[in-house]
């Protein structure tokens, strides 16, 4: 007698479920996802206790027929493909039929629902892993499923849920990328009787100021282009506005939330030379790319993708946030005015306070208070006293920006160049060094400090971009070749990238099984300690094989060179002034390859405020 079963529907629906559904989240995410995919302008969400005991998600889409309701319990039944090609060009976000199954085998069930071809909705009951059949039931054009008792028959997954409060802050989480993924659908979360999250499906910058808020939308950078038939649009933050985690970056490839490490290298490289350590950049960007060019079965829960080519990836992303970001004339046409330059606020009538039009998933205590409260703060702290006037913000929200879209149409708005924030052109006369670190210039206005080791690295950096675009890096010859022992698969990178490291001003040779000799260095690295400086290159292999190899190699050089700048305490010789003079003319703005500023401009009217000139 064989010992190989068939599994019953029950178990494998089970086992389904521990790959789709393992979170109240995941619950959310799967049905509001079927919800948009059935082309729903509208969609509410109530969650009870965290979503243990109830999540209901009501939506005005094209609805489920009659006879698919109990279909659609069936596994891996869908509408969304039906042959293997298909797999090849999803555009849909649920196509694998095994979220409604799986969710119906850990919780009580109830499906309604209405086509605008029927003349009366049908509801169904599902319950360890029985299904009833359809019965009439009264509900408008769209679809209502209620979870209930969420791993009531599944005690050990029930044990590995979080507490309340931070399964409801996970489904706050989930519900923002939605709207933020859908400007266009507009959104509500209500939690225990409350609505704590509310959008109104008026576009972008309505979806951006519900989840994040005006302050956030006044820091950032609207960016809308295409490069190499890659779509890409959403907000990035300005040069000065950083976060201390990565909770605020937020990726969509063609309209589905996902993590990638490409796009997300792509991104933090370009910011790498304006931001210091542990400090990271603020992004919430939609990338669209060709159905053909990206695999998004490549996960249960889809939230990974897979691209066909990541350097054509890699490349866009990083070349229109690199012009944005350094302030080029290109950067005219890759950033969009949003007519966030004014502040949205209103007025408490009772306490006459100004506050910020700010979405909080708490409320705050009465009248006192700043409704500015960080994002960040939704998810780590409860806010213990109740607000005895609650303010409708949303209302709020909804009620200023339509004032913004109404000033737009009455005002045109001029585009100003980006180069006017990012760096200015001036005219500098050298006064002289103090504290043997800092220089001192002037322009018959202003007061300019320098830092004089940030100043030459970026001397330095900017001399290493000009020598390798214009393949004109200095060799330096190793009186004896460097041998170097790499394991089987560095070895197999290495080989694979040699034309690379040439162009960088390394000649390398294979000399035998997983060994290679390297002839020369780099001329400007001369004191180069080779061993070490391929160590740090190999550390991160897995990054490497997926992120633009010269750019890699770039840092690390960067980063050896800039060690060899002016260091505080040196004395400057008339040279370095002329030319770090000629710099600051053409750009007072720069920053050093650390993101440290390199200059600090002092205006008359402070000094004159100092010595009590003015007042």
């Amino acid at each position: 007698m064989g010992i190989i079963n068939v599994l019953d529907s029950k178990v494998f629906n089970r086992i389904a479920a521990g790959e789709v559904v393992d979170r109240v989240y995941s619950v959310v995410k799967e049905l509001v996802e079927n919800s948009l995919d059935a082309k729903a302008s509208s969609i509410e969400i109530e969650i009870r206790d965290g979503g243990l005991s109830l999540i209901k998600i009501s939506d005005n889409g094209i609805g489920i027929a009659k006879d698919d309701l109990k279909t659609a319990l069936l596994p891996h039944a869908t509408s969304k493909i039906s042959t293997i090609s298909d797999l090849d060009e999803v555009t849909t976000l649920g196509f694998r039929g095994e979220a409604l199954p799986s969710i119906a085998s850990v919780s009580k069930l109830t499906i309604t629902s209405k086509t605008n071809s029927s003349d009366f909705g049908y509801q169904i009951y599902s319950e360890n892993g029985e299904c009833s059949d359809p019965i009439e039931f009264p509900i408008t054009n769209g679809t209502e499923i209620c979870v209930n008792n969420l791993f009531y028959n599944a005690p050990v997954r029930a044990k590995f849920l979080r507490s309340q409060k931070s399964e409801s802050s996970d489904v706050f989480s989930t519900v923002s990328r939605f709207i933020l993924g859908n400007p266009n659908v507009s959104f509500k979360l209500i939690e225990d009787g409350k609505c704590v999250l509310q959008s109104f499906g008026d576009g972008i910058e309505s979806a951006f100021c519900s989840v994040y808020g005006v302050e956030t939308l006044n820091n950032c950078f609207y960016i809308d282009t295409e490069k190499n038939g890659i779509k890409i649009n959403g907000y990035v933050s300005k040069h000065n506005f950083t976060k201390p985690n990565r909770t605020f970056q937020t990726l969509f490839v063609n309209g589905r939330y996902v993590n990638n490490v490409t796009i997300s290298s792509a991104i933090s490289n370009a910011y790498s030379s304006y931001l210091m350590k542990r400090q990271y950049p603020f992004y919430f960007l939609n990338i669209v790319v060709p159905n053909s060019a990206v695999d998004v079965n490549v996960h249960p829960s889809k939230i990974e993708v897979r691209f066909l080519n990541n350097q054509v990836i890699y490349g866009a992303i990083y070349s229109v946030l690199s012009k944005v970001l350094d302030g080029t004339n290109e950067a005219l046409n890759i950033i969009t005015e949003t007519d966030n330059s004014s502040k949205i606020e209103y007025r408490n009538e009772t306490t006459n306070e100004i506050k910020s039009n700010y979405i909080t998933h708490n409320n705050t205590s009465s009248g006192a208070n700043s409704l500015k409260i960080e994002f960040s703060d939704v998810f780590t702290e409860e806010i213990k006293n109740n607000q005895k006037n609650i303010i409708d913000v949303f209302a709020e929200n909804k009620k200023y920006l339509d004032e913004l879209e109404k000033k737009k149409i009455e005002q045109p708005t001029i585009l100003q160049p980006v180069q006017q924030e990012i760096s200015n052109v001036v005219s500098l006369t050298y006064v002289g060094q103090t504290l043997n670190t800092f220089l001192i210039f002037d322009d018959g206005i202003n007061v300019y400090l320098v830092d004089q080791h940030a100043f030459h690295e970026r001397i330095i950096y900017d001399k290493l971009c000009s020598d390798y675009s214009n393949k004109t890096m200095i060799k330096q010859p190793l009186l004896i070749p460097y041998i170097l022992n790499l394991s089987a698969e560095e070895s197999k990178f290495i080989s694979s990238k040699l034309s690379f490291f040439s162009d960088f001003g390394f000649d390398i040779e294979e000399f035998g099984r997983n060994s290679f000799k390297i002839s020369t260095i780099p001329a400007y690295l001369n004191s180069l300690e080779v061993s070490k400086f391929f160590d740090n290159v190999l550390s991160d292999l897995n990054e490497l094989k997926v992120l633009e190899v010269n750019f890699v190699l770039f840092e690390k050089l960067a980063q050896k060179a800039c060690k060899s700048a002016i260091k505080s305490g040196d004395k400057v010789t008339k040279e370095d002034i002329d030319v770090i003079t000629e710099k600051l003319n053409t750009n007072i703005g720069l920053k050093c390859p650390h993101g440290r500023p390199v200059a600090v401009k002092i205006t008359r009217t402070e000094i004159d405020k100092w010595f009590k000139r003015i007042v």
